[in-house]
């Protein structure tokens, strides 16, 4: 059914195209050229010229020997013009390099750690092959990063799970747990021990309120144990640090130490009964519509987490 919306469309589209011929008439001096360069007759573009002078109140163009020129109505109409299709023109360029992925902005939300560790490796590829898009970092745990998802202050992160509700999971992938400590443990490390025995060590931990912590401390609880640190920490690298100079018995995540435990700076320290494993994820909003930019880093970010 024809409606007033399709009305409104059409006379958009009509005044836009008065616009393009009254352009190229002042850039061209002639109407006859400027109705040449737009494929219409000159007489509709004498036509377009009439109706946007009607429109205005204003006349706008003067007829001479040579052609026509602006008048000064006009010449300032055309200033105005002329900005607006080289912000037009502009725009074209812009959605032509994003679909390129030659522009863009990725807003990303993770922790310190799940960023150095698991999307840190992923940028240096990404950015070498897509170096026009840029990526804005929004540092976080990761109710805040869902929280943030949710108010659509970012497009994507990567998080603990479970993520929330309604966030949209696109790839996940297991993690493990560990206990470890500097060399002066050593002992414990010989074998698996209780956790009566483990709990009369000194411990540094992270916050409270971290995921980690809270899933420790739901853990330890399950099997009527409880844990108090002599140390927090609100950084997974520090806690690596503090553990690594024997202050204490520190709960990570084992990729984030790999390293110091094959260079013997700390310790694995095994449990009788295994701890279990966690997931980790890639969220999006759901129904959210990403930029060009953003789908691409997400469906990288998704492969290189589903790939472990």
């Amino acid at each position: 059914m024809f409606s007033m919306h399709n009305i409104e469309r059409i006379y958009i589209m009509s005044a836009m195209d008065h616009y393009k011929v009254f352009y190229r008439a002042v850039k061209t001096g002639s109407l006859t050229k400027a109705a040449e360069e737009l494929y219409m007759t000159q007489p509709s573009a004498s036509y377009a010229i009439r109706q946007l002078e009607e429109q205005l109140g204003a006349k706008l163009l003067v007829r001479r020997s040579k052609g026509v020129e602006p008048t000064g109505e006009g010449r300032v109409l055309f200033d105005y013009v002329e900005r607006a299709f080289g912000l037009l023109q502009a725009g074209e360029r812009k959605i032509g390099e994003m679909k390129s992925y030659g522009a863009g902005i990725v807003r990303l939300g993770a922790s310190d750690s799940l960023c150095k560790h698991y999307v840190l490796p992923l940028l240096e590829s990404f950015r070498a092959r897509y170096p026009g898009i840029r990526i804005q970092l929004s540092h976080g745990k990761s109710e805040d990063i869902a929280k943030r998802l949710a108010e659509g202050a970012v497009d994507c992160g990567i998080v603990h799970l479970p993520a929330g509700d309604g966030a949209r999971i696109t790839a996940s992938r297991p993690i493990r747990d560990c206990f470890a400590a500097g060399p002066a443990f050593a002992e414990l490390a010989a074998k698996p021990i209780e956790w009566r025995e483990l709990a009369r060590q000194p411990f540094v931990l992270l916050s409270a309120s971290s995921r980690t912590r809270t899933f420790l401390r739901a853990w330890m609880q399950s099997h009527g144990a409880e844990i108090e640190p002599d140390i927090e920490l609100g950084s997974v690298d520090l806690l690596v640090e503090f553990a690594a100079k024997n202050i204490g018995v520190c709960f990570v995540t084992r990729d984030f130490i790999r390293r110091e435990l094959e260079s013997g700076e700390l310790i694995e320290i095994r449990t009788v009964e295994p701890i279990p494993e966690r997931s980790i994820g890639v969220v999006s909003a759901p129904g959210a519509s990403l930029s060009i930019a953003a789908s691409l880093f997400v469906d990288e970010l998704s492969r290189h987490i589903a790939s472990g």
